[in-house]
């Protein structure tokens, strides 16, 4: 199952975290992955057999260089993930302006300069199936979350972005999908909610009870990139543990 033996992969965000996982499922699979992170990805990169390109998905031009090295040193591009991403907490009314445009700069920016250079390359596969694109949002891109204003109009903006380029390249034969997290136990989880006592709160707001971890998500991304998936485009699949399901029952109350 899942099978991407042959494939050529790139993972944005790759060095740690959801972006990590998933560059290790992916290679697992049988795809040849290129990481790409500001962050120093060489350990991930070799440790998968992989590629590491230090990339900042601000910069058109970086991330059309990161696709046209896939291209350039393996004929392809068939599984772009766009994962890069940051997180932040403030009220709206107490935001950072310079923040708030960092967030939109490499959570929307970096997600579109992704799908546009991508689809790109995808265009000039040969075979009724050329691509997969899987866009990392978040469960905050399908509800509205206190004190993540700013972070959640940029995954409603992901989300969107992926619905409209499904629409736009599905007869291309490229797919285009998103993930959308709950709380997943990362570094990024870890420099915002630096206890287990904490976190372990946060995991009560999961109908599981639980937080989740980066491998269930880079499951879901796998499947996605894969023709397990031929037909499934268009989507904001979220993996969230009942997060986005309702308002939970205290566990005192519970039946």
């Amino acid at each position: 199952m899942n099978d991407l033996g042959g494939k050529i992969a790139i993972v944005t965000g790759g060095a740690s975290g959801i972006g990590e996982a998933t560059a290790r499922v992916l290679a697992e699979a049988g795809a040849k992955v290129i990481v790409a992170d500001v962050q120093d990805g060489g350990r991930v990169a070799k440790e998968i057999g992989g590629t590491f390109q230090r990339t900042d998905v601000r910069v058109s031009d970086e991330v059309k260089a990161l696709v046209d090295l896939a291209v350039s040193k393996h004929g392809r591009l068939d599984v772009l993930v766009n994962n890069a991403g940051i997180e932040s907490h403030a009220p709206l009314a107490m935001t950072d302006d310079a923040l708030h445009r960092n967030l939109l700069d490499v959570n929307v920016n970096g997600v579109f300069y992704g799908l546009k250079w991508g689809i790109q390359a995808m265009s000039r596969n040969a075979g009724p199936a050329r691509g997969s694109i899987v866009n990392t949002a978040s469960v905050a891109g399908l509800i509205g979350t206190p004190a993540l204003g700013s972070y959640a109009a940029t995954k409603h903006a992901v989300v969107g972005l992926t619905r409209t380029a499904a629409l736009e390249v599905g007869m291309m034969g490229i797919r285009v999908n998103a993930v959308c997290p709950g709380v997943i136990r990362t570094p990024m989880l870890a420099g915002i909610v630096p206890t287990e006592e904490t976190i372990a709160q946060l995991g009560k707001s999961h109908a599981l009870r639980r937080v989740g971890e980066p491998i269930e998500v880079a499951r879901l991304v796998c499947f996605l990139a894969s023709e397990d998936a031929s037909f499934i485009t268009g989507q904001a699949i979220a993996i969230d543990g009942g997060l986005s399901a309702g308002l939970q029952v205290p566990a005192d109350q519970a039946g």
